[in-house]
């Protein structure tokens, strides 16, 4: 059985990260809080930084009035640099593992309004995506490329899938495995899951202090690997309960590796949680109060959890590998 390590609380930006559909053999800048790119990643986990058991991409998409002018200066520079051939972002492309895919908007009087118009092909059909989602791509499928017709406001996205390093092979004049299906939607959750049920070690909620975006598992995408949970957590100010903490969890185990990960809001410093979580990992407590990953390993006892101090809008998801949480 894996052993949990405090390292295993990933709050720092993987330094050095060259991006498997970004500009070539160029490590990404470091963040400059203030100075915002197209693509700006709060984190970026793999086997180096993590227990090798997976790999995410978590960032932020910014529409073009909000990138920074130096920013986009250097990016048009880098455009002209490219080689014939040589290409910037995903091209048509299959893994050999599973990976979630997902968009969240950032308007919080409407957290399932995108704020984008996005076209996603799955193997040879376009998926024209206006809503907040999470997306089970299955090891196999061809999917790619991304096309953002419209983006009004800023975009949370994360990616995953259970491999220690980022791997892929580009398709262009093939289909996939999944190659000939018409329903490509099948694939995507929009919404919370209606009647779903809660263990016992989970608690209730307090009304109003959190908003459910999307939920996935293999109930709402057949034969799904993955759960996916996805909230807003409200201000004390929305919320009204200032100075009282949030109780997700009491301790418990599960049968499956789980991603518990709260990204703040504060778009000129997205490592600021503008909050405080509190996670206890085998009866050791973390107060953590920037944005990060916690990978939990199979079998090990986590919880409490408890949010508070909430300034701005947080993000919270948990994710594990099995299709259904338990």
């Amino acid at each position: 059985m894996a052993k949990f390590k405090p390292e295993y609380i990933i709050t720092e930006m993987k330094k050095d990260v060259v991006l498997a559909w970004g500009f070539p053999n160029t490590p990404l800048d470091e963040y400059i809080p203030g100075e915002n790119r197209s693509l700006e990643h709060v984190l970026y986990i793999d086997g180096e930084v993590g227990p090798g058991t997976f790999y995410s991409e978590c960032l932020w998409f910014f529409p073009p009035d909000m990138v920074h002018p130096k920013a986009a200066k250097i990016a048009e520079e880098r455009m002209k640099r490219l080689k014939p051939g040589e290409k910037v972002g995903p091209q048509p492309h299959i893994h050999p593992f599973d990976e979630l895919f997902t968009f969240f908007g950032s308007n919080f009087d409407d957290p399932s309004d995108l704020c984008c118009e996005i076209e996603f092909w799955l193997e040879d059909q376009p998926v024209t995506i206006t809503k907040s989602c999470i997306l089970d791509i299955p090891a196999g499928m061809k999917h790619c490329p991304v096309n953002v017709k419209r983006m009004d406001r800023p975009i949370f996205h994360f990616s995953m899938g259970y491999t220690s390093s980022y791997t892929h092979t580009v398709l262009e004049n093939k289909g996939g495995k999944y190659a000939g299906e018409k329903d490509m939607r099948k694939y995507f959750a929009f919404g919370d899951k209606a009647g779903r049920k809660i263990p016992a070690y989970r608690k209730t909620i307090p009304k109003g202090s959190i908003h459910r975006v999307a939920h996935l598992d293999s109930d709402v995408v057949r034969g799904s690997s993955f759960h996916a949970e996805t909230s807003w957590i409200w201000p004390e100010k929305r919320s009204g309960l200032k100075g009282q903490d949030i109780t997700f969890v009491d301790r418990h185990t599960h049968p499956f590796p789980e991603i518990v990960a709260f990204f703040g809001s504060d778009l000129d410093d997205i490592h600021k949680l503008h909050g405080e979580v509190e996670l206890w990992v085998e009866g050791k407590q973390y107060k953590i109060n920037k944005s990060f990953v916690a990978i939990i390993p199979e079998g090990v006892e986590h919880g409490p959890l408890k949010v508070r101090k909430v300034k701005k809008p947080i993000f919270h998801y948990n994710a594990g590998h099995a299709g259904l949480y338990a």
